[in-house]
């Protein structure tokens, strides 16, 4: 039962987002929110933002903040659909391939941070304009479309794009909670030093870090080349990437202390969707909308952050009115 209410706690966020929204959007008169095609844009559109969340959360919750996930998704993507279709693999051995060229692309930026010992922050700044420049000069600067190859897009559609989210799912629940790995990962968030003096060896996590996150990426990189054409990435425009899963890592790393780390990311990702489509729908401007996110997520960090001195406040107030009344 414990369990039970752990997982409905977790999952109450996107349910309550979902009613809120449906609310307003019946209240202006907007039926398209209230249909089986609504449910499917919603959950199909977060299978790419929980996985790129994935990556991007795993480091944050040790305190490294890594702008790198939208330029190894990009350019991961171009190098492994190309290389696919010119060597007429299928679609499982491009998804391979290109899980292998995003691993290595993280574990390259791994390395760099471990040689320099410089903050994350600059380091995969600069690793963002390295690989930002590489994808405007491999293959001519083409990018990416795969939209001519539809065998090589399955994992896109259902139930393909929803059975790789449960391995990743599965995957990351396993590491994270059944194994040393996750036992260091957590320990070194809490206190690094305390978990180095303790025995846990930081570079080693560190190194298993980027392997899983680049894996991650790699399989992001094949469900974004396969639903969008992929154009080379210049001046930061990758970081958009990373900053549209934001909302989702920053949720569901709140979420998870319901439940887990996974679950959290998922539930996150599913109700900013909810919130995303919702604009959408009720015709809200796209500047208008990266306001309303932008506010939301402001608002819903100030509040989780501070919420045992607003409760202690809320029952100051009480007291006092009740000495007032009394």
């Amino acid at each position: 039962m414990k369990q039970l209410l752990r997982l409905m706690k977790t999952f109450s966020f996107p349910f309550l987002m979902y009613a809120v929204i449906l609310l307003v959007s019946l209240g202006a008169q907007k039926t398209g929110y209230w249909s089986g095609n609504a449910f499917d844009i919603i959950i199909r559109g977060s299978v790419v933002s929980t996985i790129i969340a994935f990556a991007i959360a795993l480091p944050l919750s040790g305190a490294r903040w890594d702008f790198a996930a939208g330029t190894i998704v990009i350019l991961s993507g171009i190098l492994g659909s190309n290389l696919a279709s010119m060597l007429g693999l299928n679609a499982v051995l491009m998804l391979l391939l290109t899980v292998a060229i995003g691993t290595l692309l993280a574990l390259l930026e791994g390395v760099l941070y471990l040689f320099l010992r410089v903050p994350t922050i600059i380091v995969s700044l600069g690793v963002v304009m390295i690989y930002e420049a590489l994808s405007g000069l491999v293959f001519d600067g083409s990018g990416a479309n795969m939209f001519m190859d539809t065998k090589l897009t399955i994992f896109a559609k259902a139930p393909y794009c929803y059975l790789i989210l449960a391995i990743v799912l599965g995957v990351y629940y396993f590491l994270l909670t059944d194994t040393k790995f996750g036992y260091d990962t957590r320990s070194l968030g809490i206190n690094a030093q305390l978990a180095v003096n303790n025995g846990v060896n930081e570079k080693k996590n560190i190194i298993q870090t980027y392997l899983l996150v680049g894996a991650t990426l790699g399989v992001a990189a094949v469900l974004n080349a396969s639903t969008v054409s992929v154009s080379p990435a210049s001046n930061l425009g990758s970081t958009s990437i990373m900053f549209s899963s934001m909302g989702p890592v920053l949720v569901g790393l709140y979420l998870a202390r319901f439940s887990n780390l996974p679950l959290g990311i998922f539930s996150g990702a599913i109700g900013m969707n909810a919130l995303t489509y919702g604009m959408v729908v009720l015709g809200i401007d796209g500047s208008v909308q990266t306001i309303i996110l932008g506010a939301f997520i402001v608002i819903f960090m100030g509040y989780t952050t501070n919420q045992e001195k607003l409760h202690a406040f809320s029952q100051r107030m009480f007291h006092r009115s009740g000495i007032v009344s009394a």
